[in-house]
């Protein structure tokens, strides 16, 4: 494959690889301007991998050395106060991932030295709630509703439709109080609540037109105010955004920070045809619009990011800038508190050594499976087609240990039915322990060797899944062909589902 691209286009897609904007086990389709590089992705890779494995093979014995970063690379470490900031420090942070000095090691793993020093007590407000419907009402409250009910009431205004009648706070709540209703007992549509054996407590809430009015005039922020493409300030989620800088803000106030973290895609599954509509074949709703969350191992949302495409890269001036997804990260964790040994899981969508050395030196351990490739010619890890022979029992593992401007980061590679490669900056594959796995040839289950990295990624990765299930019971189904009205209801969905927390912690 890489024989026939030319050069220019080898180096965009390792760009774009790197960068972190596509993952290799991952295909995306999003803005209508970006690139589609995964058809040769996958190709590409394995004809890399294949002949640096070759090179190697071939000298395995040409020592590694230290190349020297030039004065205007320099990295300050964790001591140092100074921040890194803008494009020298994240080109700096790439240079310097890619000349790190492996060697075959064990990160030791100790537990005073992640001892959790934050505080778990809840807040005062969250603490004298007791019911369910006040922990509710927290999140849409009167705020939120009155700014809904002025854009609603300025967009009827502003279209001129005279068979729709002024909305008010009392109706907007009815509304809501309808949808719910309608997550939790499924009928065939939306008519069905008003028919013949409709729902009695719906039907005497609010009439079928004036509903089906509502649902068409509904807005949350104003048109006229929606700067047009091409604009500095072009923003794409402009009719949903009050919505979410609000329920966001909640989020984040509302329940303490746990010791770990979870991040990962979410997705709020939809048919509706737009351009950010996106596709990930393997979430188990394939097509929606993808939501990065930041999640407690208990299912709470403490943080959400729309995306809405490559434009919505933003970094602040005191943060290194590491590409698409690296800033997402870095977004999403500026409200964990600093330096209480707060730990991030995420997957190798997400994982880079440039990343997780910015987040050890705001005080955040991280733990993730990583792309082989983001891991620099100097990472010699087993060759994939020796390692899964036969030969090589299953359970084998091996651990490189690398010094990253005094951060210690270790990176665990182990057979399983794949090859499973991870790095941490706080746990290694030291002490092992053991799981269960069935053999196909003895015809039972055998214990096999299983690296305490591993443990931990599975033992602590599932907080956004966890906050799936949650959502999955009493999802708002119904349909709208305006985008941001199914990701109002997904939003109202995500309000619902902290109720399982609420009553989990009353």
């Amino acid at each position: 494959m890489s024989k026939r691209l030319a050069e220019q286009d080898i180096e965009n897609i390792l760009s774009v690889l790197e960068n972190g904007d596509i993952s290799e086990d991952e295909e995306s389709i999003g803005d209508e301007n970006d690139i589609d590089y995964y058809s040769t992705v996958q190709d590409l890779i394995q004809d890399l991998e294949d002949a640096e494995e070759d090179q190697y093979n071939a000298n395995p014995d040409v020592p590694i050395e230290e190349d020297h970063l030039p004065d205007e690379f320099s990295v300050p470490g964790p001591s140092l106060s100074r921040p890194l900031s803008g494009v020298i420090g994240a080109a700096a942070l790439r240079q310097r991932s890619r000349q790190l000095i492996w060697k075959k090691g064990n990160l030791e793993f100790s537990e005073d030295r992640i001892s959790f020093t934050g505080n778990t007590d809840l807040s005062p407000e969250f603490a004298q709630l007791e019911t369910p419907f006040q922990y509710f009402t927290l999140f849409l409250n009167d705020d939120i509703l009155v700014k809904i009910v002025n854009e609603t009431n300025l967009y009827i205004t502003q279209k001129g439709i005279s068979n729709c009648p002024p909305v008010n706070v009392k109706e907007i709540r009815q509304f809501l109080g309808i949808i719910i209703f309608m997550s939790v007992y499924h009928f065939p549509n939306v008519r069905s609540y008003w028919g013949k054996y409709g729902f009695k407590h719906i039907m005497e809430t609010m009439t079928l037109n004036r509903f089906g009015k509502l649902r068409s005039v509904i807005h949350f922020n104003d048109n006229s105010l929606h700067k047009p493409v091409g604009h500095p300030n072009h923003d794409r989620l402009h009719k949903i955004r009050p919505v979410e800088a609000h329920l966001n803000k909640l989020f984040l106030s509302v329940a303490p920070f746990e010791q770990r973290l979870s991040l990962d895609e979410q997705m709020c599954s939809t048919k509706v045809a737009h351009f950010m509509k996106q596709y990930l074949p393997n979430k188990p709703h394939k097509w929606g619009f993808k939501l990065y969350v930041l999640c407690s191992l208990s299912g709470y949302a403490h943080n959400f990011e729309i995306y809405s495409g490559k434009q919505d890269i933003q970094y602040s001036s005191d943060e290194p800038d590491l590409g698409v997804v690296g800033n997402t990260v870095i977004r999403l964790c500026r409200s964990v508190p600093r330096r209480m040994n707060h730990i991030i899981y995420f997957d190798n969508f997400y994982s880079s050594i440039p990343l997780l050395y910015y987040l050890h030196t705001q005080g955040i351990y991280a733990l993730g499976t990583i792309q082989r490739n983001r891991l620099g010619k100097t990472c010699k890890l087993p060759v994939v087609k020796e390692f899964m022979k036969d030969s090589v029992p299953r359970g084998s593992y091996e651990e490189l240990v690398a010094d990253y401007e005094g951060v210690d980061i270790s990176v665990t590679c182990w057979k399983d039915n794949k090859l499973v490669t991870l790095v941490s900056t706080y746990v290694g594959s030291e002490p092992a322990e053991t799981v269960s796995r069935f053999d196909k040839k003895q015809k039972k289950k055998v214990s096999v060797a299983c690296p305490k990295i591993v443990k931990d990624y599975n033992a602590h990765m599932g907080g956004v899944d966890l906050m799936d299930s949650y959502l999955g019971r009493y999802k708002i189904r119904i349909e709208s062909r305006k985008w941001y009205i199914r990701l109002f209801y997904h939003m109202i969905d995500m309000s619902l589902m902290c109720l399982d927390y609420y009553l989990a912690v009353d």
